[in-house]
């Protein structure tokens, strides 16, 4: 900045322009730790399904697995939804179509999911029980690696927890992911927190 003849300060087009991208930046940064706050009740949330729905594969027959599933991703969507409401600043809307978004994206997911274990007919318990870890674990990491950091390091956690398992502990994979689904609600918290 400097001083004109008339003694008023003039800012330069560059010093605008790095102004205006300070601003920008500024925020990003702070959509992206509301997104944070927002989140992290909802891995909470998520960690509990996780848990309940690995465990009832670990106690119940396989003819129980996909009803609870199923159950159980309705209340977490219906959860999801809620938390991201209540999770809004006072008088902030929601962009357009945000839940129908939301909506559609988890119905696809589901679908995405049915479709490939119809495909593929897992025979071993195993693999259909890593799935899931997996493909969430690349949706997280993707979704870091585009928008939110922290989500690529709880994907990754996601991916890796879930392959250890099926590697080192396949017999007790549903036990193992229902302990891992702690590693998400520890996430949750971190996002929360800061």
């Amino acid at each position: 900045m400097r001083l004109n003849r008339e003694g008023l300060m003039t800012i330069s087009r560059n010093d605008a322009a790095a102004a205006l991208s300070d601003i920008e930046n500024t925020q990003r940064r702070g959509m992206t730790l509301r997104g944070y706050r927002v989140g992290g009740p909802i891995l909470m949330m998520w960690s509990l399904i996780w848990a309940t729905g690995y465990l009832t594969m670990g106690l119940a027959p396989p003819e129980l697995w996909l009803p609870v599933w199923l159950g159980l991703d309705v209340v977490g969507v219906a959860g999801a939804l809620l938390l991201a409401r209540a999770g809004k600043p006072a008088g902030a809307g929601a962009p357009p179509g945000m839940t129908w978004r939301l909506l559609g994206g988890s119905l696809a997911l589901m679908i995405f999911a049915l479709s490939v274990f119809w495909v593929m007919k897992p025979t071993e318990p195993a693999a259909a029980m890593a799935f899931p870890g997996l493909l969430i674990g690349v949706i997280y990491a993707v979704v870091g690696f585009w928008a939110a950091p922290r989500y690529a390091v709880i994907g990754a956690l996601m991916f890796g927890l879930t392959l250890v398992g099926y590697v080192l502990f396949r017999p007790w994979l549903p036990f193992w992911m229902a302990a891992a689904s702690g590693a998400l609600f520890l996430s949750g918290v971190w996002l929360w927190r800061r």
